[in-house]
């Protein structure tokens, strides 16, 4: 899909004009594994005593509980916030430059697509909405050492038309990579630094063109990070242990962060909109 193609779904779906209060408020998510619930729009409906629609809480994710998105619809919301998470495992901003690990995985791209027909149906109509981006996860992980910068391209594909858009983690202090050798840990490092400065000036581009709709850029970094030099702090025995219950290790396995972390991003993502009346 090409960029110009890609920029008016997504910005059909970005309400830049302030709802009155006591609109339904929805947030709309756009990702990967770190991000997906298992949402399906032809399922139950979110709704306030369901947050998630389907699957209910906390939904079929890749921490072992709540991810962050389930932590901001029914933890930190400060009202009655719906979710509608378009994310997919595996997924990649562009299939065309960076191959998720199988076919049939929607790209960001897909996930938009996805969205407006969701749209056009009207299930969120009349509301405020809040539309939030985190990909690159596995753009970075799947592509980062090869020479001709793939990574890097897929900043240019439109995926910071958002209002908030999360940065990619510190992925190389995954346990996964973690058993690399220092210098593929340094290299995937410094992939992950150009990604992310790459959508730090995406954003401004898009905030200069667009300055009736407020863009928010959320570092990630930090959450890890706090984590991982705390482990004990947050019921791990160390920073590279998983388990499969999301609780007692900081990762729900190699790759994926557990719990703990989910809702240090959730926490960051709320105090990026703090004063908007959605989270506390």
């Amino acid at each position: 899909m090409k960029p110009t193609n890609l920029l008016p779904l997504l910005a059909s779906l970005v309400l830049s004009a302030p709802a009155a209060s006591n609109t339904p408020k929805y947030l709309i998510t756009f990702g990967d594994s770190y991000t997906q619930t298992g949402f399906s729009p032809t399922g139950l409906a979110p709704s306030p005593s369901n947050p998630l629609g389907n699957p209910a809480l906390p939904g079929w994710t890749a921490s072992g509980g709540l991810n962050w998105v389930g932590f901001l619809v029914s933890q930190l919301n400060a009202t009655t916030v719906l979710s509608y998470n378009f994310a997919d495992g595996g997924a990649t901003t562009d299939a065309a430059l960076v191959k998720p690990w199988k076919e049939e995985v929607r790209s960001f791209g897909d996930q938009v697509k996805q969205a407006g027909e969701v749209e056009k149906g009207g299930r969120w109509a009349g509301g405020e909405k809040v539309v939030v981006v985190w990909m690159g996860v596995n753009d970075v992980g799947n592509a980062w050492w090869k020479e001709a910068g793939e990574y890097e391209k897929v900043v240019g594909d439109g995926g910071v038309k958002a209002v908030v858009v999360l940065g990619v983690p510190p992925i190389h202090k995954t346990p996964s990579v973690k058993t690399q050798t220092p210098d593929v840990q340094a290299a995937e490092a410094a992939a992950i630094d150009k990604y992310n400065a790459a959508l730090v000036t995406r954003l401004g581009l898009f905030r200069a063109a667009h300055p009736d709709i407020e863009a928010v850029y959320v570092d990630t970094a930090p959450a890890f990070n706090e984590a991982i030099g705390n482990p004990t702090k947050y019921g791990a025995p160390d920073a590279t242990c998983y388990n499969g219950n999301g609780v007692s290790c900081l990762w729900f396995n190699d790759y994926h962060p557990g719990v703990a972390i989910n809702r240090l991003v959730a926490e960051a993502v709320a105090a990026a909109w703090k004063g908007k009346e959605w989270f506390r």
